[in-house]
């Protein structure tokens, strides 16, 4: 705020001049303009920044703001997040994300108090409008398809809709659905994202991809067909591993060769999910860059896939309640955006919440890693304003007048 105050006293200081009014009539001009030409770029505020991320629970608040600070004063990262609470606007944390000891973007993190698009929508909406980013992003969990997804995985949303929207008949319901497609560059970048070098990447250890397998015959899957098998059983390992299942008796073979949990496997499978309350630290997780349907409701039916495909999506990846709002509110105001969660269930009865603080942090950082990767810091309000000065003062200069035709009324010099 210090340079906003600066800049119009400099304004006061050469309207209030009598000795230069007309000496220097070209360069209040030039100020006028500047002036009135920052107020409607800025709000009035220089508070603005390039990225505002945004986060609905508080868990996947405070994963978001330790996945932006930075480790070290070179970056990457945050090296300190400010509280702001403006007037008229909800608090935010705002920062410089550094890169190399360099300012690559600054950012805003803030959360609403509630989940949900009712919720989120004007909350977002009131920081994208005093804050002016350029881009609008958003982390957190999901419910991802079994066919699709391992618990851990980290989706981001193209395109994304709301899958609730539409008329409901006596014969069923019938989807009217809006999609926000991903700009190319983010969706590129989101399909050639390699997360391992990410804090919460690590490859699975021997014991954690025979519990990965006994836990998706327990979900009624087959891990020979799931796509995260590579992730789980690398080339090599699957004959052994399964041969080492075979022989403790956890697994039996069926006539067609598939897997089953033999009662044994069963109970261990259900030991080891009772006592794991933490939930896994690493995981050998993937980004996957697919369609993401936002609902206002909490989906626990495993049916719901079904429907979803029936609606109209053939391939629906994951499901949450937010990301089409987050797209309506950058597309309306001509943002970039992006939507990244992390898959903590697959909207059927066995929720357990195990995934739920790994899903939020692996977002995060999903999240940020895209942002140092693509996101750019643009000309600060200063920055701004000294531009439309030099460009008014020239304008002026060369008889066009000043930018945008502007005059300034100039105050008639005093007689006596």
């Amino acid at each position: 705020m210090d340079n906003w105050l600066t800049f119009m006293r400099t304004v006061e200081y050469w309207q209030l001049r009598p000795k230069d009014w007309v000496l220097d009539e070209q360069r209040a001009v030039a100020l006028h303009a500047a002036r009135d030409s920052a107020v409607n770029h800025y709000g009035g505020s220089t508070d603005r920044v390039d990225v505002l991320v945004v986060a609905a629970l508080p868990e996947e608040f405070d994963a978001a703001k330790a996945a932006g600070l930075a480790s070290a004063p070179a970056g990457p990262g945050v090296l300190r997040w400010e509280e702001r609470d403006l007037d008229g606007v909800p608090p935010f944390l705002r920062g410089e994300y550094r890169v190399d000891g360099r300012a690559r973007f600054t950012v805003a993190l803030a959360r609403p108090t509630q989940m949900g698009g009712r919720a989120t929508g004007p909350f977002a909406a009131s920081l994208v409008d005093r804050l002016c980013p350029s881009l609008l992003a958003m982390c957190g969990v999901c419910a991802g398809n079994p066919a699709d997804t391992a618990l851990g995985d980290v989706v981001v949303g193209e395109p994304v809709y709301e899958w609730d929207e539409g008329r409901v008949l006596a014969s069923g319901f019938e989807g009217d659905h809006r999609q926000f497609r991903l700009e190319p560059r983010w969706l590129r970048a989101a399909q050639d994202f390699d997360p391992s070098r990410l804090d919460s990447y690590g490859d699975a250890s021997e014991d954690e991809s025979l519990l990965w397998f006994l836990e998706l015959l327990h979900r009624g899957q087959q891990p020979r067909s799931h796509p995260a098998r590579d992730a789980y059983f690398p080339s090599g390992t699957w004959q052994g591993r399964l041969a080492r299942l075979e022989g403790e008796g956890l697994i039996r073979r069926e006539p067609t060769g598939e897997a089953a949990l033999t009662g044994k496997g069963s109970g261990l499978v259900q030991r080891r999910l009772y006592d794991d309350v933490d939930g896994p630290q690493r995981l050998p997780f993937r980004v996957l860059a697919a369609p993401m349907a936002s609902g206002n409701a909490v989906v626990a039916d495993p049916d719901v896939w079904g429907r979803l495909r029936a609606m109209g999506m053939r391939n629906v990846t994951a499901v949450e309640m937010e990301a089409a709002t987050i797209a309506t509110i950058a597309h309306d105001r001509g943002l970039d955006w992006f939507v990244a969660k992390g898959v903590i269930d697959h909207a059927d009865t066995r929720k357990d919440d195990r995934y739920r603080q790994f899903a939020a942090r692996a977002s995060a950082q999903v999240v940020f890693a895209l942002l140092e990767r693509l996101a750019v810091k643009t000309k600060t309000a200063t920055q701004r304003m000294t531009e439309l000065a030099r460009t008014a003062g020239t304008s002026s200069a060369s008889g066009r007048g000043p930018v945008g035709g502007y005059r300034a009324p100039m105050p008639q010099r005093a007689t006596t």
